[in-house]
């Protein structure tokens, strides 16, 4: 195969018989003003001999790649796809391109992702980690490349995080109002912040009840539909199942309520279900979700603003946590305990 020469400025200039200033003009649109005649000529021109411009050196020539890199931990989540579109039109619009990195919540992917980018000396990343969060941070930081993690809380690091206690509270506040007693809790994994203030929302609102959380009743469980449809046996299995469910996530709880459907029982007249999130599918589910809805898509937009003012004014904005508020989003996955309980 032989080898692809690219089209050089110079060519479109001779081509086109103006000098190659005229053609960085045209390509920049500026600084210098040029005729519409020239500038049609040039285009042309740029359209005969397939020039495009030099990315890398206008790159180096400039000090910046006009991308933005977004470390994710998992592209099938819709949660992280509604925040990875909102940044990413957001930061379209402001002329960067995002670089989107999935790690499958694989640590050792993370960091190498995060070495990766700082190779490719992108202008910023927006990090939702799932561990070894210095190890992430530490290539980024010594190449003092602007960072905003999303879903932890870190010292002199600019974050932004939901009010999951609140998200607990709300959750299992709405479930004790409805008659519930006996309420399952499907959890992440221990290392999951938001997964532990989820918790501890939970239960300091049967604490203020005077309830005792059964140990039985709270399950550990992986990421996805499927982690959830096994952690939903677990508790169907229990001499006495709980009424209630409180699942750390839209995604856990489609896993949970087809489990629930497929022991033969019935949501929410054999048992209720609350998710977490809002995604934009659950209110189409049969029945539709109850959940705590966090706005998504402004997280997004608030990490874009964020990244490009540390980008163009990297000293202008002090390392601050925002945290974004939950509300309850009540719909026909919840009601009553059925009365033989």
């Amino acid at each position: 195969m032989p080898e692809r020469k690219q089209v050089t400025r110079k060519e479109v200039a001779e081509r086109a018989g103006v000098s190659v200033a005229v053609v960085s003009y045209v390509v920049n649109d500026g600084p210098r003003p040029v005729s519409t005649e020239t500038r049609a000529k040039v285009e042309k021109v740029i359209e005969e001999l397939g020039y495009y411009p030099n990315e890398l050196a206008r790159s180096l020539s400039r000090k910046q790649t006009a991308t933005i890199g977004l470390i994710t931990p998992s592209l099938l989540n819709p949660v992280y796809a509604e925040i990875a579109d909102s940044l990413e039109r957001f930061c379209t619009a402001e002329g960067y391109m995002v670089m989107l990195c999935g790690t499958g919540r694989d640590p050792n992917k993370e960091k190498k992702l995060a070495e990766t980018l700082r190779a490719k000396q992108v202008d910023g990343v927006v990090i939702m980690p799932s561990q070894a969060l210095q190890e992430i941070l530490s290539p980024l930081q010594q190449a003092h490349i602007p960072t905003v993690v999303l879903e932890h809380d870190l010292a002199d690091t600019h974050c932004i995080v939901i009010d999951d206690r609140q998200g607990g509270r709300l959750a299992m506040q709405h479930l004790l109002s409805l008659g519930h007693r006996r309420i399952g809790l499907i959890k992440r994994e221990t290392y999951s912040p938001h997964g532990y203030w989820r918790e501890v929302g939970c239960r300091e609102m049967l604490e203020e009840s005077d309830i005792s959380l059964d140990p039985a009743l709270v399950i550990e469980s992986k990421a996805g539909q499927a982690a959830g449809y096994a952690a939903m046996q677990q508790l169907l299995a229990l001499p006495n199942p709980p009424t209630a469910v409180f699942c750390h996530n839209d995604v856990l709880a489609m896993g949970a309520i087809r489990a629930i459907f497929d022991a033969g029982l019935v949501v929410p007249a054999d048992i209720s279900v609350v998710g977490h999130d809002d995604t934009l599918s659950i209110a189409y589910l049969n029945p539709p979700l109850t959940t705590v809805k966090f706005p998504v898509m402004e997280m997004g937009h608030r990490a874009g603003q964020i990244i490009l003012e540390l980008v163009q004014q990297p000293d202008s904005l002090p390392a601050q946590t925002i945290t974004l508020p939950v509300e309850l989003v009540v719909r026909a996955s919840t009601a009553p305990p059925p009365k033989h309980s």
